[in-house]
């Protein structure tokens, strides 16, 4: 099912693609048979295709959700926005030995001395445990400036350990993975 929820919801693309492919296999059958049910397959099929399109963008799948929150995170690293980044952190935050306070607290520290400039996000891994948490491995890339030096195209990885609150999510856990080559 994830497979088909990717296909259909997803990937816009890849959709597109397919659906043309379909509707061309369609128009061929129709031309060498010529018959009213084919012909009205064809239409049918053109039908089909701008529903399909229309419903895989109005239609938000939970893992585009998660990966929405990520990117809105990147975001407000970017523009250094310490307290849009601290209302998306849970209470039971983990990360490095600190609780919710000190990390703040060193967040605020880094992005003081460092700044983040265009992050990119990719290689999105997301598991849903339970239907309440989710985890979300990316890897992120961006520009590192401080007095001292110009990092450009710095990678990482991350796994962050989300929990559902309400509409949004909240992030309880923090880990840096190591980058495969």
């Amino acid at each position: 099912m994830p497979m088909i929820s990717t296909l259909l919801f997803e990937n816009l693309w890849i959709l597109g693609g397919l659906l043309v492919a379909v509707e061309t296999e369609l128009v061929v059958i129709w031309s060498r048979r010529g018959t009213r049910s084919s012909g009205r397959a064809v239409w049918v099929g053109f039908a089909t295709i701008p529903a399909a399109l229309g419903l895989s963008i109005l239609i938000e799948t939970p893992r585009e959700r998660v990966i929405a929150f990520c990117w809105e995170l990147a975001s407000a690293v970017d523009e250094g926005d310490i307290d849009s980044i601290s209302i998306h952190l849970g209470e039971d935050l983990q990360t490095d030995g600190l609780d919710l306070p000190a990390f703040v607290d060193r967040l605020e520290q880094t992005l003081t001395r460092f700044r983040v400039d265009h992050p990119r996000l990719r290689e999105f891994e997301v598991a849903f445990p339970t239907d309440e948490s989710a985890i979300a491995t990316l890897t992120a890339t961006c520009r590192v400036r401080s007095i001292d030096a110009v990092f450009d195209h710095l990678p990482s990885r991350w796994r962050l350990t989300l929990r559902h609150d309400g509409e949004s999510w909240l992030v309880v856990k923090i880990e840096s993975v190591p980058i495969p080559p």
